[in-house]
C-alpha cells in the first residue's frame, strides 16, 4: 500500500451580498467554507507589481480582479483615471500546462512530457498578439499570430503512437484546427523529439501545430475572460510588459518593475487543505495521479466548485542510516 499527500488550493471566491458556500470533501470528512463581500481598496502607494501583490495578498486579500463593466467603472471612478496596478498578470508564456496563461495542446490533453521545442529567442509575444505556434523545416518552433495563413499538420492514431498528415492548403489556426477535428483527431501533438523528427521528415514550409495559450490570468486564480484593453494594447514592448494596469478606464500591459498606487480586492484568501490518500493503486505512476486529479475535479465542479487547483505533494524523503540523504550530503 502506498500513501501520498494531496493538496487542495482554493482560490479565492468573488461571492454575493450574504452568499455562503460550504463545500464538503465527503471522501476525507475535510469541509471548507467561504463567506465575505466583494469590495475594494485603493491604496494610495507607490509600489511595484509585485510589492503590490504582496502587500495585498498580506494585508487585505489580492491585487484587484475585475470580470465586468460595473467593476470596471467602479475602480475607474475609485482611482479618477490615474494609473494603478490591478493584478491581470502574464508570467507563464514559457511554460508548459501549468497554468491557466501557459502553453497547452488544442486537444486539451495535458502533455505527458512537458517537451517543448521553441527556438532560443521564442516565444516573445510580439506585440501582444502570438498566441498560436508553428514548426519551420529546422524542427524549431515560433509563436505566432492565430490569424495568419500557414499549412498545417493534423495527426491520427493513439497517444503513443501518432501518425502526423500535412495539409498544405492555408488556414488560420482556429480553421485548422477545424480541419484536423473533422478529418482526424486534432492538429498536430508532439510530445518528444522523436515525434517532432517525424513532423519536420513532412514539411517544406512554416506550417501550424496544435500549440496555443490564452494570455494573462489574475492573481488570485479567478477565471474570467473579461479584458477591456485600449485599443492599441497589449504591445508587450521591449518583449518585457508582464503586468497590467487600469488607466483611464482601459487596461494597459506595463513593467512589471513600474511604481504606481494599486488596487486591492478585500476578502478574498486563499485556504488550503490536504488529504493523505492511502490505495493499493501505484500513486508514483504519473497516468494513476492524472485519474485522480481528474476524478477530484469532476467531483468538485459537479458540487458547483470552480475556484480551485489540485496538486500532488510527495511525502518527504526518509533520512538514510547514517542520518543524512541526498540532499545533505
Amino acid at each position: 500500500m502506498t500513501t501520498a499527500d494531496w493538496n487542495l488550493g482554493f482560490l479565492p471566491l468573488k461571492p454575493s451580498m450574504d452568499t455562503r458556500v460550504l463545500i464538503c470533501l465527503l471522501f476525507s470528512g475535510v469541509c471548507f467554507t467561504s463567506a465575505g463581500l466583494n469590495k475594494y481598496v485603493l491604496v494610495e502607494e507607490d509600489k511595484t507589481w509585485y510589492e503590490a501583490q504582496e502587500y495585498c495578498r498580506s494585508r487585505i486579500g489580492d491585487l484587484a480582479t475585475v470580470t465586468n463593466m460595473e467593476d470596471l467603472n467602479l475602480l475607474s471612478n475609485m482611482t479618477a483615471g490615474a494609473e494603478s496596478w490591478i493584478g491581470l498578470n502574464d508570467f507563464n508564456r514559457k511554460t508548459m500546462d501549468l497554468y491557466p496563461n501557459s502553453w497547452r495542446w488544442s486537444n486539451q490533453t495535458r502533455s505527458r512530457s512537458g517537451y517543448m521545442n521553441f527556438v532560443s529567442d521564442q516565444p516573445d509575444y510580439w506585440l501582444g498578439k502570438e498566441e498560436c505556434v508553428t514548426t519551420g523545416t529546422n524542427g524549431t518552433w515560433n509563436d505566432d499570430r492565430c490569424s495568419t495563413l500557414y499549412p498545417f499538420v493534423c495527426f491520427s492514431g493513439s497517444s503513443n503512437n501518432k501518425a502526423y498528415h500535412l495539409i498544405e492548403q492555408t488556414l488560420s489556426w482556429e480553421s485548422a484546427k477545424s480541419y484536423c477535428r473533422t478529418n482526424y483527431i486534432d492538429l498536430a501533438m508532439i510530445e518528444n523529439e522523436e515525434e517532432n523528427q517525424k513532423v519536420l521528415s513532412i514539411i517544406t514550409t512554416y506550417v501550424w501545430i496544435g500549440l496555443y495559450r490564452v494570455p494573462w490570468t489574475f492573481s488570485d486564480g479567478t477565471n474570467s475572460s473579461f479584458r477591456h484593453w485600449w485599443s492599441y494594447e497589449p504591445n508587450n514592448v521591449n518583449n518585457n510588459q508582464l503586468c497590467v494596469g487600469l488607466y483611464d478606464g482601459g487596461f494597459s500591459d506595463m513593467e512589471c518593475t513600474t511604481t504606481f498606487p494599486f488596487i486591492c480586492s478585500v476578502g478574498q484568501k486563499y485556504s488550503r487543505i490536504k488529504i493523505m490518500i492511502e490505495s493499493n493503486l501505484d500513486l508514483t505512476n504519473q497516468n494513476t495521479k492524472d485519474n485522480i486529479l481528474l476524478q477530484l475535479s469532476a467531483s468538485l465542479t459537479r458540487a458547483g466548485r470552480t475556484d480551485f487547483n489540485l496538486s500532488w505533494s510527495a511525502p518527504p524523503e526518509k533520512l538514510d542510516p547514517a542520518g543524512l540523504n541526498d540532499d545533505n550530503q
